[in-house]
């Protein structure tokens, strides 16, 4: 039923909540220990080693489909936000985390396929007991921080959280008393009681959380709708260039609110490996602030692939009207020289990538290339060159 309803969900925001595939994977989840109750009904009523397999085959379809809505949660697990690139990019977890679940399920079979002894099928519950008490420790966390977005009552987060250390308690608990069901069948009754209540509480907040999360998102759809004309943001500060702290290539935009003065928000998109069109990014603001404007037969693919770069990980979209000036095919940066700015400039200019991109648009630089047209004592190469070291000289 908890499943039911979160698909229900799902299909009313689908279209136009980006984070709604949150509840899909939760959902889907449910529906995995609905299978698994199920499936329970034909077992002991101890747990055995002799399904093992199967057991924990179940298992890892729930916490495939818990890991992958992690990202999906708003305003939750932030520092994972800062630090690595593939938590922001929603997309390429799921992949990531379908992947090794599917290697997951291979090794299990394997070993319960090579190892005869039951050394094997408790090496494979006690494996599937440390993923599943990570998946719902991870998901207990992200689901307390959302829920006490809403409800600010100590006592209602005090039940909150003593709920979710039970249910993961369970997920150490169950498991021990099928590696030692000498020691620890005493506590299998109350740890299976435990755990449906953990999955019905689970259920309730689940639907409870996603249902206000629903309202919410809609209330706030409903404002910007009816304020569009007087809410919207605008970019104004331009920040890119190579972080040597955190290794990183970064773009990072302000922007504002109406013209206002301030800046409102600022979104920063980052990338541990130099790519082509964060290299062109590079070549656009060089050219802005030096005030040339660059035309190449190429160029409509380069500003797609910036702009597409830029939208596939910042949390608010730019079209190419916002970012770019056409003076009748002759295209650079809206943004105003002034407030742009190019961090450690010197490590960017030793860059090939970055160099081989202004070499092919070096045409467009006739002010720069003017002051070399008649010296006959330097080569093509040694002009070029000479180009790109003014190009990189921001002291002017």
């Amino acid at each position: 039923m908890g499943g039911m309803i979160m698909i229900l969900l799902w299909r009313n925001v689908k279209q136009s909540n980006k984070d709604s595939r949150g509840m899909l994977f939760i959902s889907l989840a449910m529906f995995s220990w609905t299978l698994v109750g199920a499936y329970k009904l034909t077992d002991p009523p101890m747990p055995s080693l002799i399904n093992a397999i199967n057991d924990r085959i179940l298992s890892a379809f729930s916490n495939l489909f818990i890991l992958a809505s992690l990202p999906f949660f708003p305003n939750v697990f932030s520092n994972l936000r800062k630090r690595f690139s593939l938590f922001r990019n929603k997309d390429q977890w799921v992949n990531v985390v379908f992947i090794f679940f599917a290697i997951v399920t291979v090794i299990f079979t394997l070993i319960d396929r090579s190892v005869d002894s039951d050394i094997g099928r408790k090496s494979i519950i006690a494996v599937d007991s440390f993923i599943s008490t990570v998946t719902i420790s991870a998901v207990s966390v992200a689901f307390y921080q959302s829920l006490c977005q809403f409800w600010k009552d100590k006592w209602l987060r005090v039940f909150l959280a003593l709920m979710f250390l039970i249910l993961i308690s369970t997920q150490i608990v169950l498991p021990l008393v099928a590696i030692f069901p000498e020691v620890m069948r005493p506590y299998y009754m109350l740890a299976l009681v435990l755990l449906l209540l953990g999955l019905t509480y689970f259920n309730f907040v689940s639907i409870a959380y996603f249902g206000m999360y629903n309202l919410e998102f809609k209330k706030s759809s409903t404002i910007e709708n009816s304020e569009i004309e007087k809410v919207e943001l605008y970019p104004e500060y331009l920040t890119l260039g190579y972080d040597k702290q955190r290794k990183l290539y970064f773009i990072r935009v302000s922007f504002i609110l109406n013209g206002m003065k301030e800046s409102l928000k600022e979104i920063e998109v980052s990338s541990p490996k130099l790519l082509q069109p964060f290299a062109n990014w590079v070549l656009f603001s060089l050219a802005t602030k030096h005030h040339c404007k660059l035309s190449h037969q190429d160029l409509s693919t380069s500003k797609f692939r910036m702009v597409e770069f830029w939208n596939k990980e910042s949390q608010i979209d730019l079209s190419q009207e916002q970012v770019f000036n056409n003076d009748r095919g002759f295209f650079d940066l809206k943004f105003e020289p002034e407030k742009i700015r190019i961090e450690d400039p010197n490590f960017l200019y030793s860059k090939f990538i970055i160099r081989e991109a202004i070499l092919k648009h070096i045409d467009c630089f006739e002010s720069f290339i003017d002051q070399y047209r008649h010296s006959g004592d330097l080569s093509k190469t040694q002009k070029e060159e000479l180009i790109i070291q003014q190009l990189f000289d921001l002291k002017k």
